[in-house]
Order: structure tokens, then sequence, then C-alpha cells
């Protein structure tokens, strides 16, 4: 149980050094994927509830660590994330079909987004202003953020199906059956 811990937490804090010193530099948008919301996703719908929120807890705790942001952002939007797409996923999405993974990705990524910069802007300075809403820029980088993590989590979605056969590439089969 102990090597299960330690090695969950390495991979967290390879994950956490990727987001941050690898993925944050790229070109061209490519900076704005999300590499841990993505993980938290597919954990989420593979693993359960109480694994990804233990994920999210230690990313945040992780990220918050190495951000010049307010502490607690992050882990207070990635447990929020987390809560919001176990919600989804409980209710709404009821296979693991890549269409359950887009749509679970698509809102959690909205989520996450808006969540994140509302707690930057309530937790910010007051001479700090943060235009969330009205700034082009914000729309731009979400727009960025959910073309790349849906892009990946399409890819990660078929390499995982090729493996394992946990996933369901198709949300419905038709019948074999013929009139």
């Amino acid at each position: 149980m102990y090597l299960k811990i330690f090695l969950y937490l390495i991979l967290i804090y390879i994950l956490a050094v990727a987001q941050i010193s690898f993925i944050a530099t790229l070109p061209f948008g490519m900076s704005n994927f999300n590499l841990m919301l993505v993980c938290l996703i597919f954990i989420l719908m593979l693993s359960g509830f109480r694994l990804s929120l233990w994920w999210a807890l230690g990313a945040g705790f992780l990220l918050d660590t190495y951000s010049f942001s307010p502490f607690g952002i992050y882990l207070i939007s990635l447990f929020l994330m987390v809560l919001l797409a176990n919600f989804l996923l409980a209710n709404f999405f009821t296979d693991r079909s890549l269409y359950s993974f887009l749509a679970l990705t698509f809102f959690s990524t909205i989520f996450y987004s808006f969540l994140f910069y509302l707690l930057a802007y309530i937790f910010s300075f007051p001479e700090i202003k943060i235009s969330v809403l009205g700034g082009k820029d914000f729309w731009l980088a979400l727009g960025f953020q959910l073309f790349f993590n849906l892009l990946f989590v399409s890819l990660l979605f078929y390499i995982i199906s090729f493996v394992s056969k946990r996933l369901k590439p198709v949300f419905l089969e038709r019948s074999s059956n013929k009139f």
C-alpha cells in the first residue's frame, strides 16, 4: 500500500513538472494544454472518484507551491472540478465511450477555467486587475485549451482502448440482427 502511494506521488510530481516546465513553454497556444486536468478525467473514469480526488488534492497542492498565484487556487479549482466531473459522470454519462470522455473534458475544462480565473480575481490584491470575461486573451486561451485538451483526450482514449478492453470506442453499437 505504501509503495502504491509513493508511486502515485512520484507520478503526480512528474505530471506537475511536465505541466510547469515543458507544456508552459510550448508555442502557438499549445501552452494552454492542461495535462493535469486530462489525467484527472481519465483517473476518474477508469479508477474512480476517490482516487481522482486524492490526485486532485496532491496535484493542486504541488501546483500551488510552484505558482505565483495566491496559494490554494489550483487546489480549490481541481478539487471542485473533480466534484463536478463526478456529478456529471454519475448522472449523465453512464458509459466509457469517446463521446463521454470528450463531453466530460469539455465541461470540466470550461468549469475549471472559469473557476480558476474567478478565484484569481477574488483573491488577487486590489491593485491587480484581472479581466476574466471581457478580455480577449481569456477567450483565446480557453479556445486553445479546449482544442488541445479534446485532441489529447481523443488520442489517449484510442491508445488506451487499443491496449485495454475497458473502454468502448462507440456510444451505441448496432445490433447484429438483420431483418
